[in-house]
């Protein structure tokens, strides 16, 4: 993540302790349309007007709007330093605690662009998707303000869980649309990720009554494999499970074992050619290390004995 922000995009490292405060006064850094700065404590903004003193000891109050007030960053709080690096680090539990103390700590400040209550509770529902926790996302996504966001990958992405909540509430033909409109509109590569898992999940549901949409699923799954694979991990392991699950329970992939290596083996067919599709799979998923931490089912590590000849 970033460290600096304009318009108010600049953010600094703050060493404030946290764990004394319970409602937290935000500091911020003004500019002035007379070229003149302040390093000031924020109490409050409502409707563009900021409320301010110039210390904590400071008993004065200050108001201050544009056109005076040119630009604005907030100082990054040491409790949102905290949950990134958990947060960066996978540890999306902890994190979460840590971004709903900050979420509530500068809630006075929550419809002020790019503040550390909006930015915080945003993060608490990337921990929430992340660890496919869908009801608690549900549940935050409709408690959300998004007036403090401004970054265009973080308002997107809200838009992007309306993927999510239609996996939760199993709604596969409209999940199905929906990744259809959505086909053409430029997303990051996390997004796509998203979208592909979650429209893989529908596909697959969706088979169930419609065979020829397994095809489909496996597509959708590939691309969540691959769309951003050394960052969205949550993403690639779920997506790799359920393809290798859908290739243990294909009949002619079943049916290529049994022929594996007799008279009746048939290399052009779609029960050999997926066989070959899971070998592919499994390799990639040892290869890339996902198996030391996240290993594989026994069911599916025996695709991996099932080796296109040329190797």
């Amino acid at each position: 993540m970033k460290n600096s922000f304009i318009l108010p995009l600049l953010v600094v490292v703050c060493v404030m302790p946290f764990e004394s405060i319970t409602a937290a006064h935000a500091k911020a850094r003004l500019m002035f349309n007379d070229q003149t700065q302040e390093n000031v404590v924020i109490l409050s903004y409502k409707a563009g007007v900021l409320t301010y003193k110039l210390s904590e000891k400071d008993l004065n109050r200050k108001l201050v709007r544009a056109p005076k007030l040119e630009s604005f960053y907030f100082i990054q709080p040491k409790i949102f330093i905290e949950a990134m690096a958990l947060y960066n680090g996978r540890n999306y539990a902890e994190a979460k605690e840590k971004f709903t103390e900050c979420e509530m700590a500068y809630k006075s400040i929550d419809t002020a662009p790019n503040n550390y209550s909006s930015l915080a509770g945003f993060y608490k529902m990337e921990c929430s998707r992340r660890m496919f926790d869908l009801s608690s996302l549900s549940q935050e996504m409709e408690k959300f303000l998004k007036t403090g966001l401004t970054r265009e990958s973080h308002i997107q992405q809200l838009e992007v869980n309306a993927f999510w909540e239609a996996v939760r509430l199993k709604e596969w033909d409209r999940l199905d649309r929906l990744a259809q409109a959505w086909r053409k509109r430029k997303v990051t590569g996390s997004q796509r990720a998203q979208i592909a898992y979650c429209h893989g999940v529908a596909l697959e549901n969706l088979s169930k009554k419609d065979p020829h949409q397994l095809s489909k699923a496996l597509i959708a799954y590939n691309i969540a494999m691959s769309a951003d694979f050394t960052a969205s991990v949550e993403l690639v392991i779920r997506a790799t499970s359920n393809t290798l699950a859908l290739y243990d329970s294909d009949e002619g992939v079943k049916q290529a074992i049994r022929f594996w290596k007799t008279e009746d083996e048939n290399p052009n067919s779609t029960g050999y050619l997926r066989l070959m599709e899971a070998n592919a799979v499994v390799k990639l998923y040892k290869q890339a290390g996902f198996d030391q931490n996240f290993p594989l089912k026994a069911n599916f590590v025996k695709f991996q004995k099932y080796a296109p000849s040329a190797e």
